[in-house]
């Protein structure tokens, strides 16, 4: 399974998120930069687990799209079996 660390500190805006997303996920040319095509770009991996890092960082950058980012990846998830998504927050709550 290939992993992908995501560091939250470079999601300083929306447009700078989408773009780092992109990069690091490997999305298509054609990826919207928008919340429903991070989805369906996440509904269409395989073998993948994302593991996003300073997600307290992330949110005091983009306050509640944060949270949204972090809704699209667990709904990918439960969407798409073949990816996995674990937050450090999720690991700080343990």
């Amino acid at each position: 399974m290939k992993i992908v660390i995501l560091d939250g500190r470079k999601m300083t805006d929306r447009e700078t998120a989408h773009l780092y997303l992109k990069r690091k996920l490997n999305l298509p040319e054609y990826y919207g930069k928008n919340l429903d095509a991070l989805f369906d770009c996440l509904c269409e991996m395989n073998g993948t687990q994302i593991v996003l890092t300073y997600v307290a960082e992330m949110k005091d950058n983009l306050r509640r799209y944060a949270n949204n980012i972090i809704n699209v990846f667990e709904a990918a998830e439960e969407k798409n079996p073949k990816i996995s998504f674990i937050s450090e927050q999720l690991v700080d709550e343990l």
